[in-house]
């Protein structure tokens, strides 16, 4: 395999990995800051929903690179 093929590969996994963090993070802060309204936790929720997706697509990203080569 080329290295520019491997750093794409690296790079791709590393910047699906970062945004399912900050999106967790996110999320995560958004729902433990108190509060009573509704909206806050609807997108702490949308939040976490988004990073964990992005986390799986990072998993399945790095599980069929792996195959393929």
């Amino acid at each position: 395999m080329s290295s520019q093929r491997r750093l794409e590969r690296i790079t791709t996994a590393s910047s699906l990995v970062g945004l399912a963090l900050g999106f967790l993070i996110l999320g995560g802060l958004i729902l433990f800051k108190k509060g009573d309204e509704v909206v806050p936790i609807v997108g702490g929720v949308v939040g976490i929903v988004l990073g964990a997706i992005f986390l799986m697509s990072a998993f399945s990203f790095w599980r069929y690179e792996t195959l393929k080569s």
